[in-house]
């Protein structure tokens, strides 16, 4: 992208309404949006490359780097715009 980072991230934390900062390996922290924490990094071996399978119903954050795996949330839904045409009248 050929951008600052810093300028990257500052861009999404405003459009998000979220504060947040990058730690030494340049990831997004943040207590109130804790995605990259829950949803990322792997526990056992602290990597970020890692992929999210489902199983069933179940949802698994697994670690390329070394091969743990993990039980995540499923992402709740959040707000929904009604997209439409309004009744006449009302």
């Amino acid at each position: 992208m050929h951008r600052p980072r810093v300028h990257v991230i500052a861009f999404l934390l405003i459009e998000l309404g979220a504060s947040g900062s990058l730690d030494d390996k340049h990831r997004l922290h943040d207590d109130k949006f804790p995605f990259i924490d829950e949803y990322v990094i792997c526990i056992g071996c602290k990597s970020s490359d890692t992929v999210l399978k489902r199983d069933n119903h179940l949802l698994f954050l697994i670690s390329e780097k070394c091969c743990s795996s993990r039980s995540v949330a499923q992402i709740k839904a959040g707000f929904v715009a009604r997209v439409g045409r309004r009744n006449a009248g009302t």
